[in-house]
């Protein structure tokens, strides 16, 4: 699997295939002002990685929570 650095750029599938959600659901995510609006690089949209990374470990903290 390809190393990270915080800077580093991700995408819409690399999310999905991550996290094991679908894009509607990040999509909610953001309305919700739980993750970060896309940066637009053209037509393309990225996330930095480490505002992904924090995403995750709140969902997943807010998971162990509720369990």
């Amino acid at each position: 699997m390809r190393e990270f650095n915080e800077d580093s750029l991700v995408d819409m599938k690399f999310m999905t295939r991550d996290a094991g959600f679908t894009s509607r659901y990040f999509y909610k995510q953001i309305e919700k002002g739980n993750l970060p609006s896309p940066l637009k690089i053209g037509r393309s949209s990225r996330w930095k990685y480490r505002d992904y990374q924090s995403w995750k470990r709140s969902y997943e903290k807010n998971e162990e929570n509720s369990n």
